[in-house]
């Protein structure tokens, strides 16, 4: 069931077909008989009604001059339809021009994707995009070997790999020892402004979780690796894994403008260093803090994680989160909670959660949600837990999104609340052109953004994959209706009113859609208890 209200489209030219008020207009005749002359017969009345031929000449003038004027109106109608019509063909190409620069836009669809290309070489993980417009990052496999690769997204072939741990780098185990994941890799852009890097940096380490009769257990690495790489060519800027494993050993990472950030535990609390793309280092900072509480049997102490947000970088320990700029000077130490969740959402802040549905489980009844959202400015505390939005394109009066029990919140730049509407469980929210688009377990909804109003709902679909949009319409995934083959399908539906555009089949058997650089790229994996392969189709 669908229910629709109408949109005003606020800055568009009326409907043709619309007509305004009505005017009352006089027609004055100015092309009839010279003055003095005689319009009759010789010697009869000069100002006198017409008679004959004379009545016909006044009769046929008057409809030249209906005719001209009406040929002339319907002109001017036409010229300000094709002008307006215009307008709005330049500004929605504008719109769509301006979107493809965000992360997870489609390329624009004229219907139903179909299959670009098929690898069976797995699609780096992290997601960088390189200044040539590949995909790159660092894939592990199922023997404990990494490589960093870059991938042409327009063939899916291979640009370049280049190894981070090799065969030699694998722990040796005991025989009979029953693994249940070898290594782990990741790569980040060095830039986190949303566009290409011309350097990522990545890091791989040859930890193993193992398998102990049900209960697992990791092993810690004995070999990291930490290299800043060209995203060209895969050429190693800058190795830092001996600067890594120096005294205070680094836990965490992460890319800070032309720094590389490296954040290891200490006796009384941690320790900060920048390092610049030649090697060396720019400065150090002390954080003081507590150890680490002690884990739970079988599991590992809590890490050190690093996030950039703008122009400030945050170190994420157990006690707190401390702000640092960009000479490694704490901004302000926010207090965190030891089950509080940390992340970097879209708008220069970290974000602080603790409670609701998405706590740790189990456990006792969580607390009422609640997030904190730490900036240079200070610190906000708002109920609710964060909703993040895959796409934004900034036409919304919101700084950010939250929900609890009570509904989703839209908060101003005041910190004010601007509205709350009813929604059950939010999630995959896109906001486009004013319009807050999101799934909520019981179907695909849309509100206004200044307002909270729902503007239309599709009950009838409910997508267990991410919302997906092209900036025109939103892609879903859904069973099939009544009547149809079995199989997945992908629907697009209007993002204004909601109607449906097209609907067809997946292309192939997939177990997950993202989108990356303006395609659909899914995956399938297939388990022979050995190895895992996986199977990357791309579709646009």
């Amino acid at each position: 069931m669908r229910s629709a209200r109408p949109r005003p489209m606020s800055g568009y030219p009326a409907p043709m077909g619309r007509r305004g008020p009505k005017q009352e207009v006089d027609l004055v005749e100015e092309d009839g008989p010279d003055e003095g002359a005689s319009a009759g017969p010789a010697g009869g009345p000069a100002d006198g009604p017409p008679s004959g031929a004379g009545r016909d000449d006044a009769a046929r003038a008057r409809r030249r001059r209906a005719t001209t004027l009406g040929v002339g109106l319907l002109a001017a109608l036409v010229l300000v339809g094709v002008v307006g019509q215009g307008v709005v063909t330049a500004r929605e190409r504008d719109r769509i021009a301006s979107l493809a620069a965000l992360p997870n836009v489609l390329a624009p669809l004229d219907g139903p994707p179909q299959v670009l290309w098929t690898s069976d070489e797995d699609i780096p993980s992290g997601q960088v995009r390189t200044t040539a417009g590949d995909l790159a990052g660092a894939v592990g496999r199922s023997d404990g070997t990494v490589v960093a690769r870059a991938v042409d997204l327009a063939t899916g072939r291979t640009v370049w790999e280049v190894d981070l741990l090799t065969a030699a780098d694998t722990m040796e185990l005991p025989a009979g020892t029953t693994t249940a994941g070898r290594g782990s890799a990741y790569c980040w852009p060095g830039t986190d402004d949303g566009n290409a890097a011309d350097v990522m940096l990545c890091t791989a380490e040859n930890s193993v979780w193992v398998d102990e009769d049900g209960s697992f257990r990791r092993i810690p690495a004995t070999v990291t690796r930490v290299v800043l790489l060209d995203t060209r060519d895969g050429t190693v800027v800058t190795d830092l894994t001996d600067e890594a494993a120096a005294a205070p050993v680094a836990e965490s990472y992460a890319a800070f403008g032309d720094l590389v950030l490296l954040a290891g535990r200490t006796s009384d609390g941690a320790e900060v260093r920048a390092v610049r793309r030649d090697g060396t280092v720019a400065w150090r900072t002390a954080v003081p803090g507590p150890p680490p509480p002690e884990p739970e049997p079988g599991g590992v102490p809590e890490r050190l994680e690093l996030l950039t947000v703008g122009d400030h970088a945050a170190l994420v320990a157990p006690d707190a989160v401390h702000l640092l700029d960009a000479t490694g000077a704490t901004v302000h130490r926010t207090p965190r909670d030891a089950d509080a969740w940390v992340t970097g959402s879209t708008d220069d802040t970290v974000v602080l959660g603790t409670g609701g549905p998405y706590g740790t489980p189990p456990g006792p009844p969580q607390p009422p949600a609640s997030s904190t959202f730490l900036g240079p400015d200070g610190a906000v505390t708002r109920p609710g837990e964060w909703v993040w939005a895959t796409v934004d394109d900034g036409t919304a009066p919101f700084t950010a999104l939250t929900w609890d029990a009570d509904g989703l919140h839209a908060w101003g730049r005041d910190d004010a609340p601007l509205w709350t509407a009813d929604v059950r469980l939010p999630r995959q929210t896109v906001v486009l052109d004013g319009l807050v688009h999101l799934t909520d377990g019981t179907g695909l909804l849309t509100l206004d953004a200044r307002t909270g109003a729902e503007v239309w709902r599709v009950t009838a679909l409910r997508s267990e994959t991410p919302l997906l949009t092209d900036g025109t319409v939103l892609v879903v995934t859904a069973g099939p209706t009544l009547g149809e083959d079995g199989g997945t399908r992908l629907v697009a539906l209007d993002r204004e009113d909601g109607s449906e555009v097209w609907r067809a089949p997946v292309p192939v058997d997939v177990e997950s859609l993202w989108a990356v650089g303006g395609l659909m790229l899914g995956q399938q994996w297939e388990h022979d208890g050995l190895t895992d392969r996986v199977t990357v189709t791309a579709l646009g």
